[in-house]
């Protein structure tokens, strides 16, 4: 099972929403519970930031924090390659399953609670990780993520929100990319949509994280979730991340 961090409701109360967020290459789950948390904070009061740590380390600074990938990219970074790269994706999604699973388990949350989303190669891992589930969440939300219109065989058919800056263009993970995933969603009878977000590149932006946390509320139930069956215990199911 994965390492992982965890952002807490900034209400303090059970979350009514879980968001899994998978990180980019060279990134950590600490990282996004740190960044994506705060700035996901002032426009989401209600939901959990569940952040992975992808399972290949790729090394580990002076202070002793790791620096981590979902699937190896080492020999196609220069020249991306998405047959190399569809097949990687696949089968680490494939993975990830049994951690999604774990987190609702410990969550006690419908699954139409929870969205999985992800930031460059996170969000390739979200959009498989979503699309290749046989039980279907509340939506898949992608930013920048690569080789999406590989996955030809998707399994369940979330909503699907697919990001990318206006400045990242190119064929691979920019907005052309999330362009013709979208095209190709459309034909197969899904519910996606697509932004350019104006004047950013490759990066995590606030503004990106306003629009997964619209996503969230747009998707998710507005009812609060119901009382646990046993004494109403705000936070029944969630075991705290080992430190």
């Amino acid at each position: 099972m994965y390492s992982e961090s965890v952002s807490h409701p900034p209400n303090g109360q059970r979350a009514e929403q879980v968001i899994i967020f998978f990180h980019g290459y060279g990134s950590n789950g600490e990282s996004m519970a740190q960044y994506v948390g705060g700035l996901l904070a002032p426009h989401l009061q209600t939901a959990r930031l569940y952040c992975p740590d992808g399972p290949i380390v790729l090394g580990t600074d002076s202070e002793g924090k790791t620096y981590h990938s979902w699937f190896d990219v080492s020999d196609v970074l220069d020249n991306p390659d998405c047959d190399k790269v569809a097949p990687r994706a696949h089968q680490a999604a494939l993975d990830a399953q049994k951690y999604i699973d774990d987190v609702v388990r410990r969550e006690g949350i419908s699954e139409d609670r929870v969205i999985i989303a992800g930031f460059s190669q996170g969000g390739t891992m979200a959009f498989y990780s979503g699309l290749l589930r046989t039980s279907e969440v509340a939506g898949v939300y992608s930013l920048s993520g690569g080789a999406l219109d590989r996955l030809t065989q998707p399994i369940s058919k979330p909503p699907v929100g697919l990001l990318a800056g206006e400045r990242e263009n190119q064929d691979y993970s920019g907005f052309p990319m999330a362009q013709k995933t979208r095209a190709q969603l459309d034909a197969q009878g899904f519910r996606v949509d697509c932004a350019v977000l104006g004047g950013q590149g490759h990066e995590i932006t606030p503004e990106a994280v306003k629009l997964l946390a619209q996503l969230t509320h747009f998707l998710t139930p507005k009812e609060p979730r119901p009382p646990s069956p046993e004494n109403g215990n705000k936070n029944k199911g969630f075991r705290p991340p080992a430190p």
